[in-house]
């Protein structure tokens, strides 16, 4: 049924000034096939209406679609006029069952922060089926403010509507607070993207609360998340800072590990102090060891103590090459004079020592040392005999470029060049530079050829051209971590035909803790052929690589 507009304006203001609230609800159903201009008039006609014929029918109108953007601001803005100093009349219409079409006021109700209307929106929450209702509920609470409504939203985190979910995390990290930060640290069960939300979420709360929660994730069973917590604590920085270094004095092994990866990204000095106090107690875990000296490479200091020296001692290699980074960065005369004492004589503890210096690229002590007898005979022996080729090539630069030819001389004519296209490729993988250093320099004393990756990327695009004769690769990466590279692989080859190992410090990733164990079952059907834990024996990866490579 059609209706002129002059004559459903003329009617409409007859039965405000009637104050005939029926006839004006009966003739607001024909409002919908107005156009712009009279439902704008309309719109004017009712805010001038009573009270009591105003409401109802600004009420009655929201339940029709309008399709007009302009009418819906119009309309949005008048509700939000009206019930501004009404807090009680919009409780009143949330629970009225007559009511259609609540999302308006529901969204008023958010918008004007009405306290009062906690009780009828938790009860939407509760009775409500309807996704776009339940939405609206949601972010209203958010806005309120309201602590008492924290569970009932938390229950959405659980809930299988997506969209849902994310309004709940979105929700709980405004309210924030012990108990909302509490919930969702708890929400946190895989991978999902709700879980890496709310892990993002965590990060731009930042209070107390959500810090201390995003650091225990440090030690979650969940590679991504491990990596997306620290990613967001690199990126907070700073503040983060002090309630990282609280987390140095936990009792895990694997999350200490992490918590000096962050501090190391992050790059605030005042971490020195307290990574230093850690390395003076000389961890047990070699792995904390290495983890300790690489994070103090990244945060330079004038002041760095002689006890830097000690690592350089250290029975473990990959320990003793991070040390030496670590040392390079912080030189300083009184560190001079400790390794030169170090490295006196030609006994087995110099040899070891200097080969870690040139092994680890420390080119600041090599330059410093190379003059000193001792060293030279000994850097000429390992840089011979020894070295990966790179490293040789690149020291030798280094002697040229300061006019020691005589002992690039010697170098050169106690080479053994052997031709390389004969050898076995060995890709591996890692995010560490030094361990990267560390594989160049064993898998070429073991007779094999390196092909090294930070990134595992490009260790895939490579694996796309070329198939290496094994593949080794770390556990925990960035973006993409072993498990999600090895998987990558196995779409290329089979296991028979590029046998992959997988190296770690994820103690329980190989069984060693209750939590989490993989079995060897589980280990052959992620397509790994042979897990070993960091920090490996020579011995360990050799064994390894004889078994795999068959040599």
């Amino acid at each position: 049924m059609s209706v002129k507009p002059e004559e459903f304006i003329d009617e409409l203001k007859f039965c405000i000034k009637e104050n005939d609230l029926v006839k004006a609800k009966a003739l607001i159903q024909f409002f919908p096939g107005l156009d712009e201009k009279n439902q704008t008039k309309t719109l004017l006609e009712i805010s001038r209406a009573p009270d009591e014929i105003s409401y109802p029918c600004l009420v009655h109108i929201i339940k029709f679609e309008i399709k007009e953007p302009s009418i819906k601001k119009r309309l949005y803005s008048l509700l939000i006029d009206k019930f501004f100093n009404h807090g009680e009349l919009i409780v009143k219409y949330l629970k009225d069952p007559k009511v259609d079409n609540k999302i308006i006021l529901i969204r008023i109700a958010g918008e004007l922060q009405i306290s009062d209307a906690v009780p009828a929106l938790n009860d939407i929450l509760v009775n409500e089926t309807n996704v776009p209702t339940l939405t609206a509920a949601i972010r209203a609470l958010a806005s309120i403010g309201s602590t008492s409504t924290i569970r009932k939203i938390a229950d959405f985190l659980y809930f299988g509507h997506t969209g849902l979910k994310t309004e709940a995390v979105n929700a709980l990290s405004k309210l924030g607070g012990p108990s909302a930060i509490n919930l969702l640290g708890e929400a946190i069960t895989g991978e999902t993207e709700a879980d890496l939300l709310i892990v993002d979420k965590l990060a731009e709360v930042q209070d107390h609360y959500a810090l201390s929660k995003l650091i225990q994730l440090l030690n979650s069973h969940s590679t991504s998340i491990r990596n997306r917590a620290i990613d967001n604590l690199v990126n907070i920085g700073e503040k983060a800072v002090p309630m990282v270094i609280e987390n140095l004095k936990c009792e895990d092994d694997d999350s200490t590990i992490l918590t000096l990866n962050v501090l190391g990204s992050i790059g605030d000095k005042s971490a020195i102090q307290a990574i230093s106090k850690l390395l003076f107690k000389h961890p047990e875990n070699p792995n904390i060891r290495f983890a300790a000296y690489e994070a103090l490479e990244k945060l330079p200091s004038d002041k760095a103590a002689i006890s830097l020296a000690k690592g350089l001692q250290d029975l473990e290699k990959q320990v003793r090459m991070s040390a030496a980074r670590a040392i390079d960065k912080n030189l300083s005369p009184i560190l001079v004079a400790g390794i030169k004492n170090m490295v006196s004589s030609m006994d087995a503890e110099s040899k070891e020592i200097v080969a870690t210096i040139i092994d680890s690229g420390a080119d600041r002590i090599f330059e410093q040392l190379i003059k000193e007898k001792n060293f030279a005979n000994l850097s000429i022996i390992h840089l011979s005999k020894n070295a990966h080729p790179d490293t040789r090539e690149h020291f030798t630069n280094l002697l040229a470029a300061l006019d020691q030819d005589e002992v690039v001389e010697k170098i050169m004519a106690s080479t053994d060049f052997k031709d390389t296209k004969k050898l076995l490729t060995v890709f591996a993988v890692d995010d560490s530079k030094m361990m990267l250093r560390i594989y160049k320099q064993k898998l070429h004393q073991m007779g094999l050829l390196p092909v090294l990756f930070e990134f595992p990327s490009k260790a895939i695009e490579a694996m796309e051209n070329e198939k290496p004769d094994l593949l080794i690769t770390d556990l925990n990466m960035p973006e993409i971590n072993g498990l999600e590279l090895t998987k990558k692989a196995r779409e290329f080859y089979r296991p028979e035909e590029l046998p992959i190992i997988m190296v770690t410090t994820q103690s329980d990733f190989i069984g060693q803790t209750t939590k989490n164990r993989l079995d060897s079952k589980k280990i052959k059907e992620s397509g790994i052929n042979i897990v070993i834990n960091k920090p490996f024996r020579d011995e360990d990866l050799k064994d390894a690589l004889d078994k795999l490579l068959k040599k």
